[in-house]
């Protein structure tokens, strides 16, 4: 072959990988720019792209480091693009096998054998560097196949089979196109390798280009459709959690509740007109605070959402005088959605001291744990069968008071309560949501 051929081909073959290490750059910086780039699968995609280049820049060196003197430059090429190879495979099986516990169970030790495989081929590379057994150079420090360089094509093989079997394996999991994109890196360097007879290893590397641009294609629009459910689930939450808002908003101003305050008001006009005045303004703000909660998607102070009680107790205070009420705070600093502990405090006055003969206690406590914020409502009253929440009932209330707890502040709501003997209830709230 004539030097102007040997030159023409090198410049072909360099022009190629930098091709693809561009590609790849391109594929990687569209990674690193997704918001979802934490998920398993694509950081293991990020590594299997750094090593892709690096693995093309040995590949390249091949082409450009055949002088005598280059020869120890051109060994360091060998090692890294085979060594490259060999890391390429190993993550790909992690990041298939990540791929796929996404939608079934799956267990990581498939990847641990590639890896194994893998470890074993490096180690025969690096000896390879020593002895030439795999690749080796001659006197004019030009590449050559080495005598057992079979055991590359057969590893490469071998690895690839394993990878197309477990893409089959787990078809019923997989689209039609997830599963044709991940076998694309497997089946289009199996199919480049007809031709590395005639033009050696470069047309397997731009095979593992082609295959990187379809899994990445995959991957990002994989991504991309749960991005839009995730969306479409949070618009139905916010959705959800404004319907609750207006069914507890709605659920604590029943018209008995109203025709009994304002007939308490009436009564005190006539009786002591300054009490009436003060029982207006506490009804007033008690509506004011019902009514915001339409406009409030957000969790607000303990401290507002006690003041919102206190306006409540005053105007049960009038009807029930004898009733007591007790707040032990140990803990304040914290939020929670509105309207959770006022409809709490009702239930125990309602539900529970208006069963009893005379009197009765309600205790408002909060404290907190060393990963949660709590508050405890609590009385004496006649109390209940805990089994009401099992009778396929819907109990709105407390359903919504969860339901909002749940959705705003990865919160629960627990009641407990024995016949004759009172109901307590704890509202419990993660402290890393605070965070």
């Amino acid at each position: 072959m004539m030097v102007e051929e040997v030159k023409a081909i090198e410049f072909v073959n360099v022009v190629l990988y930098t091709f693809s290490i561009l590609v790849a750059l391109t594929l990687l910086f569209g990674c690193i720019m997704d918001r979802s780039r934490s998920r398993p699968f694509m950081k293991f995609f990020m590594a299997l792209l750094s090593v892709d280049i690096v693995s093309m820049f040995g590949e390249m060196g091949l082409w450009l480091f055949h002088e005598p003197a280059l020869v120890p430059l051109a060994k360091i090429s060998a090692l890294v693009a085979f060594g490259g190879g060999t890391v390429l495979n190993a993550l790909y099986a992690y990041c298939l096998v990540a791929f796929i516990r996404e939608r079934t169970k799956i267990s990581w030790k498939y990847a641990h054998v590639f890896t194994v495989i893998c470890a074993i081929y490096l180690i025969l590379v690096i000896i390879s560097l020593f002895n030439g057994m795999l690749f080796d150079f001659d006197e004019k420090g030009f590449y050559l196949d080495g005598p057992l360089y079979w055991i590359v094509r057969v590893i490469d093989t071998v690895t690839w089979l394993m990878c197309i079997g477990l893409v089959i394996f787990h078809r019923k999991v997989l689209t039609l196109k997830g599963m044709f994109s991940l076998l694309s890196f497997s089946i289009l360097p199996l199919l480049s390798m007809g031709l590395l007879f005639i033009w050696d290893a470069t047309p397997l590397s731009l095979a593992t280009t082609l295959s990187l641009i379809i899994l990445y294609s995959l991957f990002h629009g994989e991504l991309t459709r749960q991005l839009a459910e995730q969306e479409i689930q949070l618009a139905q939450q916010k959705q959800q959690i404004t319907e609750q808002r207006i069914a507890t908003m709605i659920s604590q101003i029943q018209p008995h509740f109203i025709y009994n305050t304002l007939g308490s008001i009436y009564q005190l006009c006539l009786l002591q007109p300054k009490q009436a005045a003060e029982l207006t303004q506490n009804f007033a703000l008690y509506l004011r605070g019902n009514f915001s909660e339409l406009d409030n998607s957000k969790p607000v102070r303990l401290s507002q959402e006690l003041e919102h009680v206190k306006y409540y107790l005053n105007i049960e205070k009038i009807r029930f005088p004898d009733m007591e009420v007790q707040f032990d705070l140990q803990s304040d600093e914290f939020f929670l959605p509105a309207l959770t502990i006022q409809p709490l405090v009702e239930n125990a006055i309602k539900h529970g001291l208006m069963g009893l003969e005379s009197g009765g206690t309600v205790v408002i406590s909060t404290y907190e744990t060393d990963d949660s914020y709590c508050v405890k409502v609590q009385d004496n009253g006649v109390g209940f069968d805990e089994s009401v929440f099992q009778d396929g009932k819907k109990h709105i209330g407390i359903q919504n008071i969860r339901g909002r707890l749940e959705a705003m502040c990865n919160g629960t709501l627990t009641v407990e309560s024995q016949p004759n003997q009172g109901t307590t209830a704890i509202i419990t709230i993660p402290k890393e949501v605070m965070t």
